[in-house]
C-alpha cells in the first residue's frame, strides 16, 4: 500500500449525508427518480385548458388576419376567420386540450360562444367531442382538428360584412374516472400467543437493488437556508437505504463541528486528532441538518470504505471487477485504478477547486494517523487526519500559515 507523501495534491473530503430511514415506509416505484414521502395530502388540482393552436391549412381567405389565439389563462380559444372569398373558401385549425392538473377530466364538449359573422358560414369537428369522449389523465392531451368554411354547395350570399367571423371556444369538462382505490377499512385482533404470521409492511430495504443504485431520488432539505436536493441511491444493507450527494458539499453548507476546521471550497480537517475528524463525520447530531427531509432519517459526513466496496460490488453498472474491503489501495495492489462511468464512486475525474477526492470514514489499521480517502484518479489512498505543508506567498514561504497538502471534502450520506 503506498501512503500520500508531501507532493502537493490537494483532496477534497466529500461530505457523504447518509440518510437512514429505520421505519417500515410506503415508495413508489420508479425507474430513473424515486419518490419518497413521509405524509399522504389529500389535494388535487382540476384544470384543462388549450395548447399550442395553429392553422394547418387556409384556402380563400386573408391568411394575416385569420388566426387562432389562446387567451392569458388558456381557458379560451379566440378564432378570427377574414374574407373568405367565395364558397369552398376555409381554414383548418388544430388545437390541443391539456390536463395540466392533478385529477383525471371528461371533456364533455368544445362549444363556440360570441359568434359574429354570417349564419352560412359552417364551424365544423367540434362535435365530436362528447361525453363518450376519453378520459384525459393528469399529464395527458386531446387533439382535435376543427374547419370554419363557406361551403362549396352555399348559393346563398354571405350579405354584407358576412365574409367574416369571429368565436370564441370554450371546455366544458367534469372530473373523469381515473384509477378507483380499491383497499378497504378492517380490525383484526389477534390473541396473545398466536403463531398466526404477521404480514410484513412493505419496506424500501425490500424494494431497491444494486440496479438501483445511482438513480436519483426525490429528497430534499434546507441546509442554513438553501435547498439541497441533488441525493442518488447509494446502498442498500437490508435493513436501510442510504443516498448520497451527487457531488462534493461545500463548506458553506458544513456545519460547525468541534475540532474540525475548513479552508478554501471543500477542504476540511482536523488539527487534534485521527479521532477527532472520525468522530466529527459519523456522529449524526453533527449533520441532522441533513436529514429533516423525512421522519426518522439519519445523516451523516460520509461512507465508510467498507460501504464503499459492498455498494460497488452489488451495482450491476460496475461490479463486472470485484473489490476487496481491508486491500483498498487500488492503485498497484488490486488491479490498478477503478473506472467509474456512473460517477457514483468518483464523481470527478480531475482535481476541482485544488481538491482531489473524499474522505472515507474508516481508520488505516496499521498506525493511529491515517484515513482512507477515495482519489479522483480512482485509486484509493490513505493520508493522515492533517496532513500540511509551509503555505508560499509570492517566493517567500509564511512560518506561521499551514495548509492541509491533500484537500479532501465530504458527501453527505442520509440513511433512510
Amino acid at each position: 500500500m503506498r501512503r500520500t507523501g508531501t507532493r502537493n495534491k490537494n483532496i477534497v473530503i466529500i461530505v457523504l449525508i447518509i440518510l437512514l430511514l429505520a421505519l417500515s415506509i410506503g415508495y413508489a416505484a420508479f425507474s430513473d427518480i424515486l419518490t419518497i414521502s413521509g405524509t399522504a395530502n389529500a389535494k388535487g388540482t382540476f384544470n384543462l385548458e388549450f395548447q399550442n393552436a395553429e392553422i394547418v391549412t387556409a384556402v380563400g381567405v386573408n391568411e394575416e388576419g385569420t388566426k387562432a389565439e389562446i387567451s392569458e389563462d388558456k381557458n379560451t380559444l379566440n378564432v378570427n376567420v377574414v374574407d373568405l372569398a367565395y364558397p369552398g373558401a376555409g381554414v383548418e385549425f388544430s388545437v390541443d386540450i391539456v390536463n395540466v392538473g392533478s385529477i383525471p377530466a371528461q371533456v364533455n364538449a368544445v362549444t363556440p360562444t360570441n359568434i359574429t359573422g354570417s349564419e352560412h358560414i359552417k364551424i365544423e369537428g367540434l362535435e365530436a367531442i362528447t361525453t363518450d369522449h376519453p378520459t384525459i389523465e393528469a399529464g395527458g392531451k386531446c387533439n382535435i382538428h376543427f374547419t370554419v368554411e363557406w361551403p362549396v354547395t352555399a348559393t346563398d350570399p354571405l350579405g354584407e360584412n358576412g365574409e367574416s367571423t369571429s368565436f370564441e371556444l370554450e371546455i366544458e369538462y367534469t372530473q373523469g374516472t381515473g384509477k378507483e382505490f380499491e383497499g378497504s377499512a378492517k380490525h383484526e385482533d389477534e390473541a396473545i400467543g398466536s403463531t398466526t404470521p404477521v404480514e410484513p409492511k412493505v419496506n424500501l430495504a425490500e424494494t431497491i437493488t444494486g440496479s438501483d443504485y445511482g438513480k436519483a431520488i426525490n429528497y430534499s432539505v434546507a441546509v442554513k437556508g438553501e435547498e439541497v436536493n441533488n441525493w442518488r441511491v447509494f446502498y442498500n444493507d437490508g435493513k436501510n437505504i442510504y443516498i448520497i450527494l451527487d457531488d462534493y458539499l461545500e463548506n458553506r453548507l458544513l456545519p460547525a463541528i468541534e475540532g474540525i476546521s475548513t479552508s478554501e471550497k471543500y477542504d476540511i480537517f482536523s488539527d487534534i486528532s485521527r479521532e477527532t475528524l472520525l468522530t466529527g463525520l459519523t456522529t449524526n447530531s453533527n449533520w441532522s441538518e441533513f436529514a429533516n427531509g423525512i421522519s426518522g432519517a439519519t445523516a451523516t459526513g460520509t461512507p465508510t470504505n467498507e460501504m464503499f466496496v459492498n455498494s460497488w460490488n452489488e451495482n450491476p453498472e460496475v461490479n463486472v471487477r470485484q473489490l476487496e474491503v481491508e486491500t483498498l489501495y487500488y492503485g498497484s495492489t488490486n488491479g490498478g485504478s477503478i473506472s467509474d462511468p456512473t460517477k457514483l464512486y468518483v464523481p470527478h475525474t480531475e482535481r476541482v477547486d485544488n481538491c482531489n477526492g473524499y474522505w472515507l470514514a474508516s481508520p488505516l489499521a496499521g498506525n493511529t494517523i491515517d484515513i482512507w480517502y477515495m482519489n479522483y484518479s480512482g485509486n484509493m489512498h490513505f493520508c493522515d487526519y492533517n496532513r500540511r505543508y509551509l503555505r508560499s506567498t509570492s517566493s517567500s514561504l509564511s512560518t506561521n500559515r499551514y495548509h492541509r497538502n491533500n484537500r479532501r471534502n465530504s458527501r453527505n450520506i442520509v440513511k433512510l
